[in-house]
C-alpha cells in the first residue's frame, strides 16, 4: 500500500494572560531543563568510543545516478563513529558526501541515536531544504506510533513539520540513511521463511510550492537466513533478509547480530559485488 500526504506548517501562538502560567511554575520548567541539559552533557562526557567505518554506493555500469527524483545522486559515501552512551544507548556521528547533480559536490554532517539494542530513536542532517534556505538542521523522532520531523528555521513561517503516523518497524528507504534502514531489521523474528510487515518511507522536495512530500510504503520483509559475507576487511556472520516494497524491486539486507547494516542491494544484483550500499570500511574497539 501507498500513501502519501505533504506537510507546511508555520506560525505564531499567542495565550491570554490568563493561560500564562505562574513564576514558580515556570521557574520548575527552567530547572528541568538546565538538569535535562547537564545530564545530557555528563553522559556525553562517559560515552566510549566503540568503532567506525564507511559506507558507499557502488552503482557498477549505471551512469544516471540513483534516487526517487532528478537529478540524481552520485558517489555517495557515508563516513561515520560510533559512541556507547553511559545508559547503554548509542550514538552515530558522521559525515555524507555525494554529488547531485554529477559534479556538484554535497558535504553535509549527520547524526543518529539509537537504542541500547540498536534500534532508530533518532536522526539528524545538517543540512537546508532544497526549497527553504532558512532551514536546518532536520531531525526526526521515531516514536512507536509516528515519526516527527521538523526542518527548523529561524523564520517559523519557513519551517517545515511533519507528524506522519507509522506501524510496525519502519525507516527510510530515501532519503539514503544506513542506520535508519537497518531498524527495519531489529523487529524481525530470525525464523527461516519468517515475515514481518514493514513501513519505508520516502522523503522528496518537488518544489518551492511544495517542498516536502512524504511517502510510505507497506512492504514484507522475510527472514532468509544466516550467510558468511566478506566486507571491509572482515568475515561476517550475517543475517539476510528479503525486503519487498511496491514500486520497488526485491531488495536484500545483510546485517551483523548486532544490527550494523552490512549491505543493502537490489535482489537480481546481490550476488554481485558491484552494485548496492556496503559497508567498506570498518575498524571495532568495543563490543557492542
Amino acid at each position: 500500500m501507498l500513501a502519501g500526504c505533504a506537510f507546511l506548517f508555520g506560525g505564531l501562538v499567542l495565550l491570554p494572560a490568563t493561560a500564562c502560567p505562574n513564576f514558580s511554575h515556570s521557574a520548575s520548567h527552567v530547572q528541568t531543563a538546565i538538569t535535562t541539559a547537564e545530564n545530557a552533557q555528563n553522559e556525553n562526557s562517559h560515552r566510549v568510543h566503540v568503532a567506525a567505518g564507511e559506507y558507499e554506493i557502488l552503482q557498477g555500469a549505471n551512469t544516471t545516478g540513483i534516487g526517487s527524483y532528478a537529478p540524481g545522486v552520485y558517489n555517495f559515501r557515508e563516513s561515520w563513529t560510533l559512541w556507547r552512551l553511559a545508559n547503554g544507548s548509542f550514538d552515530v556521528e558522521g559525515e555524507r558526501e555525494y554529488e547531485s547533480p554529477k559534479d556538484e559536490l554535497h558535504s553535509n554532517r549527520f547524526s543518529v541515536h539509537l537504542s541500547p539494542d540498536f534500534r532508530t530513536l533518532g536522526v539528524k542532517e545538517f543540512r537546508k531544504l532544497r526549497w527553504r534556505p532558512d532551514s536546518g538542521p532536520l531531525s526526526c523522532e521515531f516514536q512507536p506510533s509516528e515519526m516527527i520531523c521538523t526542518s527548523s528555521a529561524k523564520d517559523p513561517s519557513q519551517s517545515v513539520d511533519l507528524n506522519v503516523p507509522m506501524k510496525d518497524a519502519y525507516g527510510f528507504l530515501w532519503p539514503i540513511s544506513a542506520f535508519s534502514l537497518s531498524n527495519i531489521t531489529r523487529r524481525a523474528a530470525k525464523i527461516h521463511g519468517k515475515v514481518t510487515s514493514v513501513q519505508l518511507v520516502t522523503v522528496e522536495e518537488p518544489g518551492p510550492r511544495n517542498p516536502v512530500f512524504v511517502s510510505t510504503l507497506d512492504g514484507n520483509l522475510k527472514y532468509l537466513a544466516e550467510e558468511e559475507i566478506t566486507l571491509a576487511g572482515k568475515k561476517w556472520r550475517a543475517d539476510k533478509f528479503e525486503l519487498k516494497v511496491p514500486l520497488h524491486p526485491a531488495f536484500i539486507i545483510w546485517t551483523s547480530p548486532e544490527g550494523l547494516l552490512l549491505r543493502f542491494a537490489p535482489e537480481s544484483k546481490s550476488t554481485q559485488g558491484t552494485e548496492g550500499l556496503q559497508l567498506i570500511h570498518f575498524q571495532q574497539e568495543e563490543n557492542f
